[in-house]
């Protein structure tokens, strides 16, 4: 049980990730990552039930943590928190619980059929699904536009992998 008053050490982290996403990003207000919570969970995550949370006067369950985590990282365009971290902070059954989530949504994304979510690390996971969601909610551009977006990064993706695979061939004793 936490300490009411002092935010545990997975509380912190969070409101350390939603307050600093990265170098040169905005901070993450409460309100707009309660409202992605409440989109990701399917269920009300308020503004105020945040706040209890990061203020230390509410314990988050491992699945409140596990939507704290993932709205950050949407927000953020980019996998700020990882299954690790939440690990790392004490919490080892919310970052299983992350982690099964971010192979369920992988699974679930038409544009991702072809990533094994068994086989591709959380965070390259993570990456992809922000980086699609930048593109699915840029203002002002087309479905068309969106489309091809979203299959040229996944075409830049693949052409890496397997120029790195060449490489490899290359480097390897004959």
């Amino acid at each position: 049980m936490a300490d009411l008053n002092q935010p545990s050490a997975v509380v912190h982290l969070i409101s350390e990730r939603r307050e600093q996403p990265g170098p040169l990003r905005r901070r993450i207000s409460i309100r707009s990552a309660a409202k992605r919570a409440t989109e990701l969970s399917g269920e009300m995550f308020s503004e105020p039930n945040w706040r209890r949370i990061e203020s230390g006067f509410k314990d988050p369950d491992d699945r409140e943590l596990v939507f704290m985590a993932a709205s950050i990282n949407d927000l953020a365009n980019d996998a700020v928190i990882s299954p690790d971290d939440l690990d790392e902070a004490g919490r080892p059954q919310a970052a299983e619980l992350f982690r099964d989530w971010i192979r369920e949504r992988t699974k679930a994304d038409p544009a991702l059929a072809s990533v094994d979510p068994d086989l591709t690390p959380e965070s390259l996971q993570q990456t992809l699904q922000a980086m699609l969601r930048e593109i699915r909610t840029l203002p002002g551009v087309s479905a068309a536009e969106r489309t091809q977006m979203e299959k040229v990064l996944l075409s830049h993706l693949h052409s890496t992998l397997k120029t790195y695979g060449v490489q490899l061939r290359i480097l390897r004793p004959h």
